[in-house]
């Protein structure tokens, strides 16, 4: 069996033929031979139907190869051809068979010319894509609208218009063995620090793999600690928090085919904040970070609480208050922790329900669900009504933090279940291992908890809350080369 690797050859017959083979049973490879009536010289384009424009075809290679009247067979006429006659943006003399089947698959029409062992690639791709529209997880109340698509070109121009620097840089790679997925680093040249961005590519690079088909699959790949609920990576569908990252000195990894950019390095207390914060009252902005940091702690622990006070601790609460529980417990078969790990199986069934099926149906099946199930729950005496209350808050309070969403499902239930052993104990144990799990992880070298542990106004400036604008002078040190933002206010603190 012949292994050898095919060749452009000077013979147009033999070109088609090698392409021909190679995208055999293929039907979707488009063939056309023309002939240039003044001199008789012959071509052929190849192109993808369904990934090439044929209008740019028809206008801007073909038309413009049959109507010229200098075209000349002799020396350097490839050359000729992609500087004068073709009317693409791009025009590319390429030598080798990969780069021609590369260019082919990605949309662009490949010329071949007879007594000619070169081909050129045309820019000429037209697939269909979604519009730029408002990402339906990032709603905001103030600030840009715009969201990410799942074309790669249209992404970095989003990320380009935001950042208007010659220092913004690009870099492409590509992964995957059959899918060979264009993967780009995007960053600022003297803001990212170099041991990180070497680090990133050195990983990239390793990642062996048939494809890549979101960015899923290369947060994955490159996460320092795989068993660990919590990701050391930041993802988002909006072009401004991934310039805002980017001009701190992070570095954006965006797929081909995903609407998601993954930036990195990152910190915990990211997962705290929403892009609108930069967009209203600081003020306001500080509050409402501040409420989902409390609306973390209370999505976690107010099902372990509350079972540890009422099974273990009844001493700790007022005994008003202990009674009401109790009485309103009276009929209901099943022990504390049973029904509060049923009925929060029974949220997590219906948020699952809603989101997977179609918005408005999804919706109804939320609300009817939670209202129906939840009051015939307790008309049935299978649940108490504290019980929906309890519920009821750590439902709420879980939706202020959906970049957290799975990882406060474990959580809860792993507070839950110590608190069902140990009582108040096993609730303190939990978050203790919980805290020292948090603080030994590190995101590309950089500490997750960085910035937590100080009290030093420059440093938490935009962590528990968000300070003025005109204050935050400096970038994070931990994450720039150049840690100098602004100078307006005066020197200020590092």
């Amino acid at each position: 069996m012949d292994n050898s690797k095919p060749i452009i050859s000077n013979s147009l017959e033999e070109n088609i033929k090698t392409i021909q083979n190679i995208f055999q049973k293929d039907d979707t490879l488009q063939i056309r031979r023309v002939e240039n009536q003044y001199n008789g010289i012959k071509y052929c384009i190849f192109f993808i139907f369904g990934m090439a424009d044929s209008l740019v075809i028809n206008e801007n290679i073909l038309k413009p190869i049959l109507d010229n009247k200098v075209l000349v067979d002799d020396s350097d006429h490839i050359s000729y051809l992609a500087s004068n006659v073709l009317d693409t943006s791009q025009a590319n003399i390429i030598k080798d068979i990969d780069d021609v089947l590369n260019e082919l698959l990605m949309g662009n029409t490949i010329l071949f010319t007879e007594n000619c062992n070169q081909s050129i690639a045309l820019s000429s791709i037209g697939w269909k894509k979604r519009n730029i529209e408002e990402p339906p997880t990032e709603r905001v109340l103030r600030g840009p609208r715009e969201g990410f698509t799942e074309d790669l070109t249209t992404n970095l121009s989003m990320i380009r218009r935001k950042i208007q620097t010659k220092e913004l840089k690009f870099q492409f790679m590509t992964v995957g063995e059959r899918t060979n997925t264009k993967v780009c680093l995007c960053y600022i040249n003297g803001l990212a620090k170099e041991e990180i961005l070497n680090t990133v590519i050195s990983k990239i690079e390793d990642i062996s793999i048939d494809g890549i088909l979101d960015i899923k699959y290369l947060q994955e790949s490159l996460d320092e600690n795989p068993f660990s609920i919590f990701e050391i990576t930041m993802s988002t569908e909006k072009p401004d928090i991934v310039a805002g990252r980017i001009l701190e000195g992070r570095i954006a990894v965006l797929v081909n085919g995903s609407p998601i950019v993954m930036t990195l390095p990152s910190l915990f207390i990211e997962h705290m904040m929403a892009s609108d914060d930069y967009y209203l009252n600081y003020h306001m902005a500080s509050i409402g970070r501040l409420l989902r940091i409390f609306g973390f702690l209370l999505t976690i622990s107010v099902p372990a609480v509350y079972l540890s006070l009422i099974s273990f601790h009844q001493e700790m609460v007022p005994t008003p208050l202990l009674i009401s529980i109790y009485s309103s417990r009276a009929g209901v078969p099943f022990p504390t922790f049973l029904e509060l790990f049923l009925l929060l199986i029974t949220f997590e069934v219906l948020r699952e329900a809603g989101v997977r099926v179609p918005g408005p149906i999804g919706q109804s099946i939320s609300i009817v669900g939670a209202l129906v199930l939840g009051t015939a729950a307790v008309d049935a005496s299978f649940v108490s009504a504290p019980m929906i209350i309890v519920v009821g808050i750590t439902a709420i309070t879980s939706l202020l933090i959906p970049s957290l969403a799975g990882v406060v499902i474990i959580l809860r239930f792993f507070l839950l279940m110590l608190s069902s052993l140990l009582g108040i104990y096993g609730y303190i144990f939990g978050m203790l291992v919980i805290v020292i799990h948090l603080f030994s992880l590190r995101s590309f070298g950089v500490p997750y908890m960085n910035t937590l542990t100080s009290f030093r106004m420059q440093t938490i400036k935009d962590t528990y809350i968000r300070a003025p604008l005109w204050y935050m002078r400096y970038r994070p040190k931990f994450l720039s080369k150049d840690s100098k933002r602004q100078t307006i206010g005066g020197k200020g603190d590092e």
